[in-house]
């Protein structure tokens, strides 16, 4: 389920590539709005969805309607400021530091990791359990080199440029600074570390009652 009719496209085009015939249900919804009755699902998995609504618990409580009574949740986000690397610069740092600015500016947290527990427990789950997962980049992991460091997160950040540029946070010189600081963590000599969190939650029995404000 997604709320872009594109992703979902996307998201149907790769399925049906990797493994035809699937028995895979798209939908189009708002997460907040959800269209399943009560009690639909054993199970529910949600992955970088959070960081990007302005009320991140309202949408866990939409969740917990659809679970069953004893039914589980899987949450997984990042945290943005959980980066940290070698050599450091204070230039990447500070265009990590825009695109939190931007996120937050824009109604979303991309510091929502290390809330995930009380989100979860405010939203009325029981049992909530969080851990870190690291990732860890060096020169002996190509795969992640390319696929994490210069793919996934480089490229984050650098998708921001405009945005970061048209608010006036910082100037075209300091940002390619900042990016080609991001660039070296991937060169040889180069590491790179980023946890992303966790979360393990069980619908109340008895459906909970309204979530804590």
């Amino acid at each position: 389920m997604d709320v872009s009719a594109e992703s979902l496209a996307r998201a149907r085009a790769a399925v049906a590539a990797a493994h035809p015939g699937a028995p895979v249900t798209w939908v189009r919804a708002d997460l907040h709005d959800l269209p399943f009755a009560d009690a639909s699902f054993d199970h529910l998995f949600v992955c970088f969805v959070l960081e990007h609504l302005a009320d991140p618990m309202a949408a866990l409580a939409a969740l917990r309607r659809v679970l069953r009574p004893g039914g589980t949740l899987t949450v997984i986000e990042g945290d943005h400021a959980s980066a940290f690397f070698h050599p450091d610069s204070a230039a990447a740092r500070a265009a990590i530091g825009h695109l939190v600015e931007l996120q937050a500016a824009a109604g979303g947290d991309g510091l929502i990791g290390r809330r995930l527990h009380p989100l979860l427990d405010a939203a009325g789950y029981e049992r909530v359990s969080v851990r870190p997962r690291t990732v860890y980049v060096d020169g002996s992991r190509p795969d992640l080199v390319q696929g994490f460091v210069h793919d996934t997160f480089t490229a984050m950040v650098g998708s921001v440029r405009q945005e970061a540029l048209a608010a006036g946070l910082t100037t075209p010189d300091e940002w390619e600074r900042g990016i080609e600081g991001l660039r070296r963590t991937a060169e040889p000599g180069g590491t790179f570390h980023y946890a992303f969190f966790k979360a393990t939650a069980v619908a109340p029995p008895d459906g909970g009652g309204a979530p804590q404000p």
